[in-house]
């Protein structure tokens, strides 16, 4: 469990709750976002170079894509906001676009590009459409022959097209194309009759055109309609079309933060004038904002809209995305989903994609979407989840395969990186991250700093891999509970984005038959949540104690579960959880004492979450009276993980008698000795710890406070895992034992 959840969880028992409060609505800006600002830098580009950089993050690479035209990373520039798009017909030709900055001495960007011919292993970038124009939102598409086409925002806030039909290795102009500020286009690659029109929108800020926002072409970009307006004028949005044609358009109004589905079903006929019949406001459960923390100048997330064409059950759902602030909060950020299965007209409520616990500290930004030929629904978003200082921010990826009803675990696809480094005199790392999708994997450019600078990424990631993904699994501890504040704890976190049913039991005299002499003989049970709300408890698994979530009698589950304690004293909790934080606590009746076992087991590992973030805390005593911590890596590979002994750190929370100096062992499922620590500053080698892990401990983001504190760094393969902690010199005390999953 993560140490702010254990440890808040902890005091929220002995603490009224802190509930949110009405958070009023921030205004989005109503000027452009994308204004000529300074002219070319005076200094000329910086000629430096060095090798592109290949970002490897466990089975996922990161190749550098705004590099020279030998391949070569070019030093002190700058570059955001990548457009990818792909020949359908040769997968391995793409192209990506992006906001090109010569020197972060200014902010003057033009239009960067960038091609490969082997599936993105290699890229080369010629140079810029045109050398000293300045040009922002680069926008790419291709068509169904490989034409690629690259609509680009001028200073004058008209939008000219640019064709490719060299996979993007050069470029030419097609002509003017209207447009204006946040401008996004999609092509009709249907058989309707709409076949090959474009269809393009922008924002009412930065509009040559009285506020109209929405232009046509039936001729690939050569001729633009006169612009028309939208409903609602919905803005910072993206467009797509069903299996039939019509057309689709997500966005936001600026004005009232609502967002809105527009529909058109007759600008597929380019013998009229488009018209929208069907306009739905949507919720996301959040709003759009804009100059946040995480990117101090840009925004957190736009509207994304993606439909199905896959001809399958979920043809023609319209699915819409975007990184929100959640309604009521005033920081972090979620990436939340929607969907209509009925043409637009009513919409599903919204979907937390990002599934680790709520925690309104963080940052899921940049979210995304697009929808493969055979209608899985791929997802990524940069997250900063994994950092102690809530900016530092990794790639991730969730996929789903059945419309949206269920999600992937999130994987983190790339090495985390500082936001906030490479800033080309303007402070944002751009506005948003594309991503295009094929029946066998995700196709995605990126903005990160890998390498200290601003810079593109692509990276391939397929969902195959992220099933490979192995997982914390039926987690236990045993220890010897007493009474007040050295009872047992147990912590655990559901991850994922729906219910996890799981089993909880409390065993003491089933522990006989092992050897404990001191079991406790009568253990109750309770369960409770994030807020530290009692939500369960159970004293004798064969009576059923009614309340909270427990609603009807569990005896009969217990029993099929395969799971029943085999005492009718044990006790046992079935329940359906929600993603969050929970606590399990052990004590016995009537404040007996004895040594006991907590555990948690998932009774549905298919469901689309998990448990994971482990903690027990309780009384550490000597010989069999010493905290033993069990838990399973499940998978098909190695599973990265901290494991802690934590002792002083816990007197902050009111623990008068914390252990001094905890010692770790980490044993195999044979009962081998594989890895020990004594005090975390100090490695020892030996088992599978062959290098000194103090710098990995560090930068780990869990490095405990005391310096006596112990932590041991391993790469697990899939199996049975016992973590045993025990007082230096046999001093005894209270102590919190924790495995986080560094995956």
């Amino acid at each position: 469990m993560l140490r702010r959840g254990l440890l808040t969880a902890i005091s929220l028992l002995l603490a009224p709750a802190v509930f949110s409060q009405t958070v009023a609505r921030k205004p989005l800006p109503t000027e452009p976002l994308e204004k000529y600002d300074n002219p070319p830098a005076v200094a000329a580009p910086v000629l430096a170079i060095s090798p592109a950089l290949v970002s490897q993050f466990g089975p996922y690479t990161s190749y550098q894509v705004n590099v020279d035209a030998s391949g070569n990373n070019r030093v002190g520039d700058a570059a955001n906001e990548p457009s990818i798009c792909v020949d359908r017909n040769n997968p391995n030709r793409m192209s990506i676009g992006w906001r090109q900055f010569n020197s972060v001495a200014s902010n003057f960007r033009e239009a960067g590009f960038a091609y490969t011919t082997n599936g993105g292993t290699r890229w080369i970038a010629p140079g810029v459409l045109q050398n000293n124009v300045f040009r922002s939102d680069p926008v790419l598409n291709s068509d169904t022959v490989g034409r690629f086409f690259y609509l680009s925002l001028l200073q004058n806030f008209f939008v000219d097209l640019w064709q490719s039909i060299t996979g993007g290795q050069s470029w030419t102009l097609v002509g003017p194309a209207d447009g204006g500020d946040k401008q996004w286009f999609t092509i009709d690659k249907t058989n309707s009759s709409g076949h090959g029109f474009q269809y393009q929108c922008w924002s009412t800020d930065g509009n040559n055109f009285g506020g109209r926002q929405f232009t046509r072409s039936t001729n690939h970009g050569v001729t633009w309609m006169n612009p028309i307006n939208i409903p609602n004028t919905p803005r910072w949005g993206t467009l797509d079309v069903d299996s039939n044609g019509n057309l689709f358009l997500g966005a936001v109004n600026l004005d009232t933060g609502q967002i809105w589905c527009v529909r058109s079903t007759n600008a597929k006929n380019g013998a009229v004038i488009p018209t929208f019949d069907q306009s739905t406001p949507v919720n996301l459960g959040g709003e759009i904002v804009f100059a946040e923390p995480i990117n101090p100048e840009g925004l957190v997330g736009q509207v994304f809209l993606a439909v199905d064409r896959s001809g399958t059950s979920t043809n023609n759902n319209v699915y819409m995305l975007a990184s929100v602030q959640p309604t009521g909060f005033a920081t972090g950020s979620d990436v939340m989903f929607a969907r209509s299965t009925d043409e637009g007209r009513t919409f599903s409520a919204p979907r937390r994609i990002d599934d680790d616990p709520v925690n309104h500290a963080k940052w899921h930004w940049f979210g995304t979407l697009s929808v493969a030929p055979n209608g899985r629904i791929d997802v990524v978003w940069l997250d900063s989840r994994n950092a102690a200082n809530n900016t530092d921010s990794q790639l991730f990826y969730s996929y789903s395969i059945d419309g949206g009803n269920s999600w992937s675990r999130n994987v983190a696809v790339s090495n985390p990186f500082n936001p906030f480094v490479g800033y080309p005199n303007q402070s944002k790392l751009g506005d948003y991250i594309t991503i295009v999708s094929d029946d066998a994997g995700a196709n995605v450019a990126y903005a990160a700093t890998f390498n200290g600078e601003q810079d593109i990424y692509y990276i391939r990631i397929r969902p195959s891999a992220a099933l490979l993904q192995t997982s914390l699994d039926n987690i236990s501890t045993r220890s010897f509970v007493q009474t007040g504040e050295n009872v047992m704890i147990g912590g655990f976190i559901v991850q994922g984005t729906g219910p996890k049913r799981v089993i909880i039991r409390a065993i003491g005299p089933e522990l006989t038959q092992y050897g404990i002499t001191d079991a406790l003989a009568n253990p109750r049970l309770e369960l409770h949540n994030g807020t530290g709300a009692l939500i369960a408890t159970n004293d004798n698994w064969q009576a059923t104690i009614l309340g909270g979530i427990i609603t009807t009698n569990q005896v009969s589950d217990i029993q099929n579960s395969g799971y029943a304690p085999t005492a009718a004293s044990e006790s046992a909790i079935i329940a359906n959880l929600q993603p969050g934080n929970y606590t399990a606590i052990v004590r016995g009746v009537s404040n007996t004492t004895g040594v006991a076992l907590v555990e948690v087991y998932d009774l549905n590992p298919a469901a689309s979450s998990n448990l994971g973030n482990i903690s027990t805390r309780s009384f550490v005593q000597t010989g069999e009276h010493v905290m033993i911590g069990g838990f399973i890596v499940q998978g098909t590979g190695p599973k990265r993980v901290i494991i802690r002994a934590i002792g002083p750190e816990l007197t902050q929370y009111g623990i008068a008698n914390a252990l001094a100096n905890p010692r770790l062992e980490l044993h195999n499922r044979t009962g081998a000795l594989i890895a020990s620590n004594d005090n975390w500053q100090t490695t020892i080698l030996g088992g599978i710890i062959t290098t000194n892990q103090v710098s990995d401990i560090q930068n780990s983001g869990h490095a405990p406070t005391a310096a006596s504190e112990s932590a041991i760094i391993a790469n697990l393969q899939p199996g049975n895992y016992t973590a045993i902690v025990r007082g230096v010199n046999n001093t005894t005390g209270v102590a919190l034992v924790e495995v986080y999953d560094l995956n």
